[in-house]
């Protein structure tokens, strides 16, 4: 066994190392500790276009209900610039069933898009489209495939998802959106799109510190400019809420930054800071449920995001009526 402490990463890294032993009574499909990194090529169908994509966990912590709050950050490093197929800043939680809720369909959805434990042929609702009288359609994810394989010459088992839009909860089929592969010790192994025509596939991680594939080269100086560790996003407080909330934020240095609020499908509900410069420390704006045209937002999950000129960061929260 083999590991390495995550510092610099040397040039090419080639050796293929078996899994670091983990619990065997809980599933380890989603590693999240701080410092994971997984490396994917995206390639586009019916074009010769490949692009290298990182993605790293850059916090993670569990609160006094046993819930583990993940933070990741992802990236394109060749070429240099956003991730494909990932958010920028992905916020995930993990419940102590093992059910992992995050962004669903690229979007700031917080939705249950992993249930670790599912067996072959068990699928779940994720969100129900409905007004006040009618339910008029489902986004669902179904587990197709659980097998055993080898990644990176590495033996685990495979658990692919698919995740569809469909008019009934019974369906098996539907409008498709994406698959996912989670394996077991090494976590999101390949994603395809239906939507957005390109797909990745894992070349490489570091988990718990240890190697498996291959990953390019991070100097330290490259690594520190690439992480978001200059701005800090809080929960906001209350959440649930009603009427209002308040969410805070620091920053390490003087910044531009805008504080814009989301629906579920990603349209924009209220732009509470636009493009204003802010001082180093902590600073608390409250958003009182209101739209941009002076409205009242209806009830549901909404997300919060932070933006500044190199890095963003987002959370989901609730509004109760």
């Amino acid at each position: 066994m083999r590991t390495i402490k995550i510092i610099t990463f040397a040039a090419f890294l080639f050796i293929a190392l078996p899994l670091t032993a983990q619990d065997t009574t809980k599933p380890f499909y989603f590693p999240h500790t701080t410092g994971d990194m997984w490396e994917y090529i995206y390639s586009e169908f019916g074009t010769p276009y490949t692009a290298t994509v990182q993605n790293l966990v850059i916090s993670d912590s569990t609160d006094s209900q046993g819930i583990i709050h993940i933070t990741q950050y992802a990236r394109s490093i060749n070429p240099l610039g956003g991730p494909y197929l990932f958010l920028d800043t992905n916020y995930y939680t993990m419940d102590t069933s093992f059910n992992v809720y995050g962004p669903y369909f690229f979007n700031y959805q917080h939705l249950l898009v992993y249930k670790l434990d599912a067996n072959q042929g068990d699928q779940w609702i994720m969100h129900i489209y409905q007004d006040s009288s009618n339910i008029y359609g489902y986004e669902m994810a179904r587990v197709e495939v659980k097998e055993k394989v080898t990644i990176l010459d590495t033996e685990t088992n495979l658990m692919r998802i698919k995740y569809f839009g469909a008019y009934d909860s019974s369906d098996t089929n539907g409008i498709d959106r994406y698959i996912d592969e989670i394996a077991d010790g090494l976590g999101l192994i390949y994603r395809v799109s239906s939507e957005y025509f390109g797909e990745i596939h894992l070349v490489g991680a570091i988990i718990n510190d240890t190697l498996y594939g291959k990953v390019t080269s991070v100097s330290a100086k490259e690594k520190e400019n690439s992480l978001p560790l200059s701005i800090k996003l809080n929960q906001n407080y209350p959440n649930p809420f009603n009427p209002s909330t308040t969410i805070s934020f620091e920053l390490s240095k003087l910044s531009n930054i805008s504080l814009i609020i989301y629906d579920v499908l990603g349209k924009e509900i209220y732009r509470l800071i636009d493009d204003k410069e802010f001082n180093t420390g902590e600073h608390q704006v409250v958003w009182n449920g209101l739209k941009e045209n002076g409205g009242k937002a209806a009830s549901g999950i909404y997300f919060y995001r932070l933006i500044t000129d190199k890095q963003t960061l987002s959370h989901s929260m609730i509004l109760l009526k």
